[in-house]
């Protein structure tokens, strides 16, 4: 984070979680994740936006919302709970000896429409443990049920006639003690939010108590049950055994580890940054209060030599891009490029602002985010562009320039295979683009305003016709600084099998 005022704005929660982690329940909170996607802490004190004041109203306003939505969810839980332990069938697992357990998020939607599951967050990583005779089960985070029970139960069906892999899901975990902690959860949390008030009168403080209560309609109860998830399974696993938990450093993943570190010490937590990571993303980046805090895992694997995270406390060590491999095999021979491709993110309202920028180009390919659908663009795609369905590095032999959001590590993707990118943003928003200096106005470039798209994609292609051994250079050296070929001998290396 070069931007000095969120080094402050970081350094000023981490003041805050000192003591506000003491209380696990704080570990849910949305302001001190430091996620910019999640709360306008970052964004309001990077642009110095003067904050309403508090009311009582305004407090009341929020602490029903938060009470209302809750106790939906809750009931949906409770609903899903039920439906778990009267359709799915055990896994036949034995936790007597050394065991790989895979933390991870299953995708709801993509597992319900292939009707089988496979793992896109780890592939490669079975074959390996199973060539070194590691037994492993999968721990599902589930990612697309939201409040929907019936969906919840087609997933279930699913994963019923799945023979091949084992589930250990957070239902299988929980008591009923812990389903009263939930609910206790829910009843105080909003009233623990006064305790975390700050007195002073910066600016960082007037901001800090808006946005904490600012978000509290959006707060569930996740992190927390994976805490009480994270305490029984702790005690259930064999020492020597080993989590392997995609990281993100969420929430989610905090709360965990937390309940992992505190009660087995004798249980070693890989978590896998094997992703795309931002300078202006402050969550996710790992800070000695993070360790001093026992909410990270004991090492950190990860996806190449570019680590903006800043702890010397902390175990670092590289990983393998296990998700990137097309980078390390994609060759391109056509030098007569055909299309211009978007490629949209999750964030559909920076990608409806995408197309709204470059809705004079007539020639237009257009790729989803797997967790979008066509039907949120549809207000914004012209009768001559067509959605592309191939995978992206198929894309990439027939593509000239691409078009992304800020926050796409696609576009990381593209440069290291060679492909010119311009990313859209927007002034006034924080501009989370994976990519660096190196190589600014050779192989990328950045638009805020539609006045300057011409001139720039004319830019970069030109650059790169004139310059293809430059290019080249430039994709050779993102490659190999922000990714690590996943070679077999590399995933033995990484996990340490």
């Amino acid at each position: 984070m070069k931007n000095q005022k969120l080094i402050q704005a970081s350094r000023y929660l981490d003041r805050i979680k000192k003591y506000a982690y003491k209380d696990i329940v704080h570990i849910q909170n949305t302001v001190l994740n430091k996620n910019p996607d999640q709360s306008d802490f970052f964004h309001n004190y990077f642009f110095s936006i003067n904050q309403k004041k508090i009311t009582k109203l305004f407090l009341l306003k929020k602490i029903i919302m938060f009470y209302f939505k809750n106790i939906i969810f809750f009931f949906l839980f409770l609903i899903n709970l039920i439906l778990f332990k009267l359709f799915r069938k055990k896994s036949n697992i034995s936790f007597k000896n050394e065991i790989y357990l895979i933390d991870t998020f299953f995708l709801a939607d993509k597992i319900i429409e292939d009707g089988f599951f496979r793992d896109s967050y780890f592939p490669g990583l079975y074959k390996v443990l199973e060539f070194h005779k590691k037994e492993y089960i999968f721990m599902p985070r589930l990612h697309g049920v939201g409040k929907n029970p019936f969906k919840f139960f087609k997933l279930l069906m699913v994963l019923n006639n799945d023979t091949k892999n084992k589930f250990l899901f957070e239902y299988d975990l929980l008591n009923l003690l812990d389903i009263l902690r939930i609910a206790a959860f829910i009843l105080v949390y909003p009233i623990k939010q006064f305790n975390l008030i700050q007195k002073g009168n910066s600016k960082l403080d007037e901001l800090f108590n808006f946005e904490l209560f600012q978000v509290l309609p959006n707060t569930r109860f996740e992190a927390y049950t994976r805490y009480l998830s994270g305490k029984n399974i702790s005690k259930i696993l064999a020492n020597n055994s080993k989590i392997i938990s995609w990281q993100e450093f969420q929430n989610l993943e905090k709360a965990f580890y937390r309940a992992i570190r505190e009660s087995n010490n004798n249980v070693i937590i890989y978590g896998c940054e094997l992703l795309i990571k931002y300078e202006l993303c402050p969550n996710m980046h790992i800070t000695d209060t993070d360790v001093d805090l026992l909410i990270t895992p004991h090492k950190t694997l990860m996806n190449g030599r570019y680590n903006y995270s800043n702890s010397k406390k902390h175990n670092f060590i590289n990983g393998v891009s296990l998700r990137y491999k097309g980078i390390f095999r994609f060759i391109d021979n056509d030098i007569s490029k055909k299309n211009p491709l978007v490629l949209l993110g999750s964030d559909v309202k920076r990608s409806q602002n995408l197309l709204k920028t470059i809705e004079d180009l007539n020639t237009l390919e257009i790729k989803l985010h797997p967790i979008t659908n066509e039907k949120m663009f549809d207000n914004h795609i012209k009768v001559d562009w067509n959605y592309v369905y191939d995978d992206i590095y198929t894309l990439f032999t027939k593509t000239n320039i691409l078009f992304a959001t800020p926050g796409a590590g696609t576009s990381l993707e593209a440069v290291a295979c060679g492909i010119s990118v311009i990313i859209i943003a927007s002034k006034d928003c924080l501009t989370a683009n994976p990519l660096v200096n190196y190589g600014f106005e050779k192989i990328w470039d950045i638009v805020f305003d539609i006045s300057e798209l011409n001139s720039k994609v004319n830019g970069l292609l030109e650059y790169k016709k004139n310059n293809p051994n430059e290019i080249h250079s430039i994709g050779n050296w993102y490659k190999n600084n922000f990714f690590i070929e996943p070679t077999e001998k590399n995933i033995s290396k990484a996990f340490e099998l």
